[in-house]
């Protein structure tokens, strides 16, 4: 998959430990807007998706995070590539180095929709729900929040939302 972008924040020793993460990231788009999760704590958007269980495939957990996040079924024949971004940074554990690699996928969905189960205790916190924005709203909201630690991802959606916004006015 092409590289976007790597966002190393060089905040850390080489000689620390590593701690590394896949995760997947659905772009999904619906009548004009992109369906996306929102934080009512920070008001940030962010893509659906998240980390790769033990011995999944990018597609199965593209679809089963679509679903638990936004209870909307991905068309599996649908998922076609779309870029990658790597992040490296400081770990919240000491002495740990945070490597991330983030695979953005484009998918279709179904008109289908279910209830969304949002279960992990920083979900909960940050109050997320899944909404349908324009790009354009969802990059004002992303930049506000750049510099706070709370919300890292909005640096790296935030990319893939300027690639977006440069397609779509070009497609015009």
């Amino acid at each position: 998959m092409k590289l976007i972008k790597i966002l190393d924040e060089k905040n850390y020793d080489k000689n620390w430990g590593k701690f590394e993460r896949t995760a997947v990231r659905a772009i999904i788009f619906c009548d004009g807007l992109l369906a996306m999760i929102k934080s009512e704590k920070y008001g940030e958007y962010k893509f659906l998706g998240g980390g790769i269980k033990n011995g999944e495939m990018h597609t199965d957990t593209l679809v089963r995070e679509v679903m638990e996040e936004a209870g909307l079924v991905v068309k599996p024949e649908t998922i076609t590539p779309y870029g990658k971004i790597l992040e490296m940074r400081k770990g919240y554990e000491e002495d740990v180095i945070f490597i991330q690699q983030s695979y953005y996928y484009n998918c279709k969905v179904t008109k289908e929709r279910f209830i969304p189960t949002f279960d992990d205790d920083y979900e909960i916190e940050y109050g997320y729900k899944p909404v349908f924005v324009t790009v354009d709203e969802a990059i004002k909201a992303n930049e506000k929040l750049l510099n706070q630690l709370e919300v890292g991802w909005a640096q790296r959606d935030l990319i893939v939302l300027y690639k977006l916004k440069e397609q779509l006015l070009v497609q015009r």
